[in-house]
């Protein structure tokens, strides 16, 4: 190879380098000089272990545990899962999203509810906060949300709706059942006055206690569709007083293979009725036809 063709050989080589520097890193810090940085880049979704979300001085505390998120160190009360799903996308999204600087101005936090009358939201991971911002109003396009961080002047918009995930009315999960419906294959009633039982054996339902008796398939499958995938329509106070609950007015219990769902219901609050699980002491408001479907008479089922 003579000495000018090596020359040649080189000095391609270096253009070719140059040319993906300029094209590669050079590019990508010409292209982030003078964006604001991400104050969300260090949330790593698989790590989070709390969040908090702070609202009008009011603290609610989301903490995972195993798959599902404890709501405010409750007993017995989850985060509905579609709730935590888009938060957690939302987050996921965030760390990675533009931001545009909006204001640099102290003053206008107020404007954009960036300041303490905004959603302040702490993002955990390891028990370790990570990360600690807040959600101002939503942007006018109402795809985008303003967030801060409470030490900073400034205010940026992310094209997220930051606070449609954050703002909730309701956090817990409001399902009491949700099984399969084909698996019950018992169904038994109690009321203060009667007691009675159905079966479903050799593929048809019958009465079995405390005598046998004949059951309408479509009113006995309204019950164990209830039975199997029950929403309350709210949580009220945790509170048992005046709910009616331990006087035993309704308690039915449908069982079958791998379940046991047991369903008390107590009194009546403005057209909703109290009810709980068997196996817990979260206390549901029901609608009434769900409530009026389960109180039945043996000749209510023929």
């Amino acid at each position: 190879m003579s000495k000018k063709t090596l020359t040649l050989g080189i000095v391609l080589v270096m253009l070719i380098a140059l040319a993906f520097f300029y094209q590669g890193p050079l590019k990508k810090w010409q292209n982030n000089l003078g964006k604001p940085k991400n104050i969300l880049a260090k949330i790593d979704i698989n790590k989070i272990n709390k969040i908090e979300v702070i609202s009008g001085g009011e603290i609610t505390v989301l903490s995972k545990l195993g798959e599902k998120w404890k709501y405010n160190n409750s007993k017995d009360f989850y985060v509905n899962s579609a709730i935590m799903a888009k938060i957690l996308e939302s987050l996921n999204a965030a760390k990675t999203s533009e931001l545009e600087l909006i204001s640099n101005n102290l003053g206008r936090k107020n404007e954009f509810k960036t300041d303490n009358t905004g959603l302040t939201v702490k993002v955990y991971q390891a028990d370790k906060k990570i990360v600690d911002f807040i959600v101002g109003d939503g942007a006018g396009d109402y795809d985008s949300s303003f967030i801060s961080t409470s030490e900073s002047r400034a205010t940026y918009s992310v094209k997220l709706d930051l606070r449609g995930a954050f703002e909730q009315a309701e956090w817990r999960d409001l399902t009491i059942f949700s099984t399969a419906e084909e698996k019950i294959k018992k169904i038994r009633f109690q009321y203060p006055n009667r007691e009675f039982t159905v079966e479903f054996k050799d593929d048809k339902w019958g009465g079995i206690l405390p005598e046998k008796f004949t059951v309408n398939k479509g009113k006995i499958d309204k019950i164990a569709q209830i039975m199997s995938n029950l929403k309350a329509v709210e949580i009220p106070e945790q509170t048992f007083e005046n709910t009616g609950l331990e006087k035993h007015l309704i308690i039915v219990e449908a069982a079958g293979e791998a379940i046991d769902n047991v369903l008390m219901i107590g009194n009546n609050r403005d057209g909703l009725y109290y009810a709980k699980k068997g196996e817990s002491d979260n206390i549901y408001l029901i609608d009434k036809s769900d409530r009026d479907e389960l109180d039945k008479w043996i000749w209510q089922l023929k």
